[in-house]
């Protein structure tokens, strides 16, 4: 049987020490079938010169316009009935379009994403549908979850778990493109396109199939949160609000609002933390998330204080815990019953735990690590 070609876009600004592991993890694929187009987005180093002794590849250039802009124009040129966009910074592990097609001809599935591995070692996304397992995890094949139209338009109101370096679309199912207004988050509101508009169905697979580098290049990655919170929180997912408005239940935008006021809260945070923002914007952020969900912040604030508390009494314990003599080691127990120590006690309370809707970018309402 015929692999129908699959249309494989690489945009790029400035990557040239990067691309070619790019390059080289497509010519790695067990699946040949495959059409390489390179769009060079404006870049000044030498990337063209580097590129040049690839026969493999289509190169094309336009003047600098970001991310979306660089994969539409390479959309012109896609003649396969499959398309997928790896960044110029990841790589594919050998299995990834082999696999991905396989289970979308299997199933005659829209779309399949695939989970990752960081350079630094790190998981992609099993965390988050390990808390929702029960919710997405209903039907299986082998090492894959099928998704339905209804969980995937859940899944995707709720959070970005697929970078377009793990997805593989049927070009018959594809939107018209990636929105240029979007200032990181293109690939989210793609796939909303696709799911608030049509029934799609899909497949995720938990393995890792590809590395997602981490470095000071990258606009998400290592970059600081009051730097990235103002293009996600507040930049895109108002574009994303404003776009999909009118598509939206009244859950869904709840979903949205409590999203936005965690962006706020964590913003304030930051800022509070690190004396970026004065104090009259550190209290307007956050009178503008708990304007936006007044229980969202509640939650975070009783999740802080509980973990605080439990961290201070933990350390007072430690503290106060009597030095025992030798001599007492010798005297005979007064009682059989032994009260348990404050340590114990602490212990055994109950944890509370509070897990936003992710969106690639807030994984936790507990207290966030500043990036690196």
């Amino acid at each position: 049987m015929t692999e129908p070609l699959v249309s494989i876009i690489i945009p790029t600004y400035n990557r040239s020490h990067l691309i070619e592991k790019a390059i080289r993890s497509v010519q790695a694929q067990r699946y040949t079938n495959w059409q390489l187009i390179i769009i060079d987005d404006g870049s000044t180093d030498d990337t063209r010169a580097r590129l040049s002794s690839y026969n493999c590849l289509e190169f094309y250039t336009q003047p600098n316009q970001g991310q979306a802009a660089a994969r539409n124009r390479g959309l012109e040129f896609c003649r396969g009935e499959f398309i997928t966009s790896l960044d110029s910074d990841d790589e594919w592990h050998p299995a990834f379009l082999f696999d991905g097609v396989a289970m979308l001809r299997k199933h005659q599935l829209d779309f399949v994403f695939m989970n990752w591995v960081t350079s630094k070692s790190e998981d992609g996304y099993t965390s988050y549908f390990a808390q929702h397992r029960k919710r997405y995890c209903t039907q299986l094949d082998a090492n894959w979850w099928l998704l339905n139209p209804k969980q995937n338009r859940r899944l995707f109101v709720e959070t970005c778990p697929s970078p377009s370096s793990s997805l593989i679309i049927r070009r018959q199912s594809f939107p018209n493109g990636w929105n240029p207004q979007m200032r990181i988050a293109d690939d989210w509101c793609m796939m909303l396109d696709m799911v608030m508009t049509q029934d799609c169905y899909s497949a995720f697979s938990p393995h890792h199939y590809w590395t997602k580098h981490i470095g000071s290049d990258n606009i998400w990655d290592c970059r600081d949160s009051t730097l990235v919170i103002p293009d996600v929180g507040f930049h895109d997912e108002r574009v994303l609000m404003q776009r999909f408005r009118h598509l939206l239940t009244a859950r869904e935008r709840r979903i949205f609002r409590r999203r936005m006021a965690i962006h706020h809260f964590h913003f304030a945070y930051f800022s509070w933390r690190q004396a970026v923002a004065s104090s009259a914007t550190v209290c307007r952020h956050l009178a503008t998330a708990f304007g936006l969900s007044p229980t969202a912040v509640s939650q975070i604030v009783l999740t802080w204080s509980h973990e605080h508390m439990q961290k201070r009494w933990q350390r007072f314990s430690l503290v106060r815990r009597p030095v025992v003599e030798k001599s007492d080691l010798l005297a005979p127990l007064h009682s059989e019953t032994k009260p348990q120590n404050d340590r114990q006690t602490a212990e055994d309370e109950p944890v509370i735990q509070f897990h936003p809707a992710h969106t690639g970018s807030v994984e936790s309402a507990a207290e966030p690590e500043d990036k690196k």
